[in-house]
Order: C-alpha cells, then sequence, then structure tokens
C-alpha cells in the first residue's frame, strides 16, 4: 500500500534501494478455476506447495485477503511478491493489525493487463523483475520511462490530413558514473523501410541528471514533415534508442518504440488493426451516474473530410451484468471554447470548474443498442445518419464521445499501448478528455491513454457536400473601437456569435454577408479579446479573435 520502509529494512524512496529476481507463480494445490479462468491454485490462499526460495511470487488477486497471499508466499521463501488484479485497474493493499506485522516482504500490485503480460512472458522462460529505486542503483546506467517519450497525434493517421510528427523523449543518467559519449537516437520505419533517423548528442550528463529532447529546448529532433499526401500509406514504429557509448549495466529500458499507421479511412485515438478498426486491451472505469470519454480532434487540413459515424469498443463484465440493450450515446461536438491550451490562465481546466466546456455545440449525435452479451469487447459502429453526416472545418475543435448513464456497469475499450503522456505534457492540449458524474478531467485516464475510437471519414463530395477549404475569416480595424468589419470567404446569411476569454457569450446575432463582408457594432463590448465565430447556412464555418481597445 506504501512506496516505501517494510519489515525487511529496505526503503524504496532510497536511491539505491531494491529487489531484483526471478518470477514464480505460487502454487498450494487447491483444484478448479476461478471467475477470470485463472487456476484457484494460483490464488495462493492456503500453505504453498511450490519452493519459492529466492524468487519474487506471482499470485491472482480473489477469495482471502493479500496479506494471507503475500504471507503464505514470504513462508515458501519469496523475496517479494506481485498481486494481479481481476480487472484493469489498481486498488491498494491494506495490511491488518494481527498478520500484517508479520509480513516482511514487499508487495507490488498490477492490472490484470500488466499481470497477464508478465504471465504470458514467462511461458516463454525466466523473467527477471526489478522492484525498488533506480536511481544510484548501479554505476553506468542511463534509460528512460514509458510516458516520457512524443509519440504519434494518433494510432490511425488518416492520409488527408496527415503531415508527420517530431520525435522527442527524456533521457536519465540513473547511474553512480558521470557519462560523457551518451546519445539517443529516433528513428521511424515506414512499409518501405526506414524514412527518418536522427541523433542527439553525444551528450555530457552527470551523474543523476536528467537530459530533455523535446521540440524548443537545446536538443530536440527535428519534424518528420513531408507535407501532406507525401506520406505511404501502411504501418509505421518509431523507436527510441538510448546508447551509453559503452556497456549500460541495466539496459531493459534503453529503447522503447510504438507503433502508428497511414491509411485513407478512419481517424483512430488508438492503434488499428489489418482492417482499420481500433484496438482495446483496457476498459477503465470510475463513475457511478455518467460517464462519456472522449477525443479531441482539431486539423488545418480537416475539410478534406467528412464524418459518417464512429467504430468504438464496448465492455462490461458478462458474468454479472448484460451489454444486450444498453444505451450508449455518441456524440460529435463543436468545441468552440476560446482558450489556446491547457495553460492558458484565463480559462480553469480542473474537474470542480466547467469554464473551458461552456461552448460544446453538438454537431452530430447517434444512439446505439448492443443486440447480445456476444458484442463485448468486440467493434461496435454508430451511425449519424446520412442527414446528420457532415464536414469538417480547417482548425476547427471537435469532441467525439462516448457517453452511457449506465456507467456502474458500462464502459469502452482504450489502448493503454498508446501513452499519449509526453505529447499531453509539452504540448499542453486534450488528447481524451473524460466527463464522469459531471465533471470534466482533461487529462483522461492516467497515462493519457488512447480511447478506441475511430471516425469513419469519407470525401465530402460523395454526398454532395462541397469539399472546399473551410472559411476563411478576419477582422479589421483590430484592435478595433466602435466598429468592426469582418470578411468571410462566401456571402449570404450567417449567425455570429462572440465569445470572451472567460467563454461567456458576448454576441449571438443573425446577419448577412454581401461580397463577403459586414460591420458589427462592438462599441458596448468591454475592452478584451473576443473570439468570432461566425457559420453560414451551409454550415461552414470560420473563427478569429478580436481585440476590442
Amino acid at each position: 500500500a506504501t512506496w516505501g520502509a517494510w519489515n525487511g529494512g529496505l526503503d524504496f524512496n532510497t536511491p539505491g534501494d531494491f529487489i531484483q529476481d526471478t518470477l514464480m507463480l505460487v502454487e498450494d494445490g487447491t483444484p478448479g478455476t476461478n471467475l477470470q479462468g485463472n487456476p484457484i491454485s494460483q490464488e495462493g490462499c492456503n500453505p504453498l506447495t511450490n519452493d519459492l526460495t529466492g524468487k519474487i511470487a506471482v499470485i491472482y488477486r480473489n477469495t482471502c485477503s493479500f496479506v494471507s497471499k503475500i504471507k503464505n508466499a514470504q513462508d515458501a521463501g519469496a523475496v517479494a511478491a506481485i498481486i494481479v488484479n481481476r480487472e484493469d485497474e489498481l486498488l491498494g493493499m491494506l495490511g491488518d493489525a494481527t498478520d500484517g506485522i508479520n509480513v516482511n516482504i514487499p508487495a507490488v500490485f498490477v492490472s490484470n493487463v500488466t499481470g497477464a503480460a508478465l504471465i504470458s512472458e514467462m511461458a516463454n522462460g525466466p523473467v527477471v523483475m526489478f522492484i525498488g529505486n533506480k536511481l544510484g542503483a548501479f554505476a553506468n546506467d542511463a534509460g528512460a520511462v514509458k510516458g516520457e517519450f512524443l509519440v504519434n497525434q494518433f494510432g490511425g493517421s488518416h492520409s488527408s490530413v496527415y503531415d508527420g510528427m517530431t520525435p522527442g523523449i527524456q533521457v536519465y543518467n540513473y547511474g553512480t558514473s558521470d557519462q560523457t559519449a551518451l546519445t539517443v537516437n529516433a528513428s521511424i520505419d515506414g512499409p518501405s523501410g526506414n524514412v527518418y533517423t536522427e541523433d542527439i548528442g553525444p551528450l555530457n550528463m552527470s551523474a543523476g541528471d536528467t537530459a530533455f529532447i523535446f521540440p524548443g529546448n537545446t536538443d530536440s529532433f527535428t519534424p518528420w514533415a513531408l507535407g501532406v499526401g507525401n506520406y505511404e500509406n501502411g504501418n509505421y514504429t518509431v523507436t527510441y534508442t538510448i546508447d551509453l557509448g559503452g556497456t549500460d549495466d541495466f539496459a531493459f529500458d534503453n529503447v522503447y518504440s510504438h507503433e502508428f499507421s497511414i491509411q485513407n479511412e478512419v481517424i483512430s485515438s488508438s492503434r488499428v488493426d489489418a482492417s482499420n478498426m481500433p484496438i482495446a486491451n483496457s476498459y477503465p472505469s470510475n463513475s457511478t451516474t455518467q460517464y462519456e470519454s472522449c477525443i479531441l480532434f482539431q486539423d488545418p487540413n480537416a475539410s478534406s473530410l467528412a464524418v459518417r459515424g464512429v467504430y468504438f469498443v464496448p465492455h462490461t463484465d458478462t458474468s454479472v451484468n448484460n451489454l444486450a440493450g444498453a444505451e450508449i450515446f455518441v456524440n460529435a461536438y463543436q468545441w468552440d471554447d476560446g482558450w489556446v491550451d491547457v495553460d492558458d490562465a484565463n480559462y480553469d481546466f480542473t474537474p470542480a470548474s466547467t469554464n473551458a466546456y461552456n461552448n460544446l455545440s453538438l454537431v452530430a449525435f447517434a444512439t446505439y443498442y448492443p443486440s447480445t452479451n456476444d458484442e463485448v469487447d468486440d467493434v461496435a459502429y454508430a451511425d449519424f445518419g446520412s442527414n446528420n453526416y457532415f464536414q469538417l472545418v480547417n482548425d476547427q475543435r471537435y469532441l467525439f464521445c462516448l457517453q452511457t448513464f449506465e456507467s456502474t456497469t458500462i464502459s469502452f475499450g482504450y489502448d493503454n499501448s498508446f501513452d499519449h503522456g509526453a505529447n499531453y505534457s509539452i504540448f499542453a492540449q486534450p488528447i481524451s478528455p473524460l466527463h464522469i458524474d459531471g465533471s470534466w478531467y482533461t487529462a483522461g485516464w492516467a497515462s493519457v491513454s488512447a480511447p478506441s475510437m475511430a471516425l469513419r471519414t469519407f470525401d465530402p463530395a460523395e454526398l454532395g457536400l462541397e469539399s472546399t477549404k473551410a472559411l476563411e475569416g478576419k477582422a479589421y480595424p483590430n484592435p478595433a473601437n466602435d466598429f468592426v468589419t469582418i470578411s468571410v470567404g462566401a456571402s449570404g446569411a450567417a449567425t455570429l456569435v462572440a465569445t470572451d476569454i472567460a467563454g461567456k457569450t458576448a454576441i449571438n446575432t443573425s446577419l448577412t454577408l454581401e461580397n463577403g463582408t459586414t460591420s458589427i457594432d462592438v462599441s458596448s463590448l468591454e475592452s478584451g479579446v473576443y473570439v468570432f465565430h461566425v457559420t453560414m447556412e451551409n454550415g461552414q464555418s470560420t473563427q478569429f479573435n478580436v481585440v476590442k481597445k
């Protein structure tokens, strides 16, 4: 329950304190399997029949207390224990006054996804686990951490809008020795071979130092930017490699990679399979009345695409709940709040406030009802209907969300192999916001993971929607005193909504654009910055800022 000291004498808060040994599943001889399909004998609730001397015990959660499991592993000789949860989530493991004091080995708790990965690898041969504080544990040791390197914006990128990425990674010198020849390589391999490689270094890093190799810093990679339409469709792998220029005493964290694809069918937050359907391997949930899982989309070339509907992966525990008949809403919002990024001082992104989410306008929606429980964890599709298909607008911010009011039983798939943590930290843009029980959580779940949600796209010309560039809009004079002329690349009836930097509507009016222009009286507005959003009758829109003196 606590990452710190225990009866064994080590303290994982102290640099260099760690335990490292081979994993072994426990066995207590109990027959049968549990509801998750795992052997009850590997829950370790009775004295163990196998010898765990010098091993780290792996134990399934269920039936008995954590203390009993860990104590049985300790009595069988284990030096530490790993408890594998039933679900893809983590819990605190509290001891008890009677037996807890007799436990003198450390124990950690992992999700069922992490546990399954460990146990699967154990079937291939011995797996050695490090538990503790890596800083100062070895002389020569550099590395990185998952979630602290940049990944591609989407697991499934669309060729009509894709224009590359900029690599970036945070690197640590964990060792006790200074390093003078450390290099970091970023490489991108595509369907026809390597398309990008660059080295940063050699770097001088003192013991305990950190190197921040990100856009805008002294050490940074150049962008992989070929221009829209110049990227080959297919699968790509981004790989980061850390090289000390000599032997690394603990090199398991020297290479990290992630995969994405470019195709012309979907825009997917998660990775996609060979059929361009979203991949799901995690189903987090923590709500009681309402749950909405969302992805942000905004792109300067968005108008080349229109949206039909959304692919997603519904989930429930069918041993106790029914998926059949559940009501799932799929919502497409135009997000018109005027913030710049999540660090914008004029907006509050904390869950206690909603002022960064005041201007969500529903563009399209669908309702999906699973017909059978067999649909659990399979890809589903919700179509907006031909009357609600819509063309995306360049640089317009959208939220696409899955929503359920059966949130204690229904959740949605995520791809936890695609970690956007560094992207969120460096670019300060929402990636996968959550709306849970009335509160917005802009950073999403832990590790800013990727919802298994894919937008089904098409060429707007297919259904008579004009495949044109989004409207270009501007205002003059800007700053303005009493009147401002707005100029838009279209004529006819339109609506104007102007909001202040707090998201409060200051103007909401109909107007007529003659030769693409009209004059607006702003004399009554207080001094400040306003976001003007002009929407034509055909749905095309543009957004720009106006400064009132």
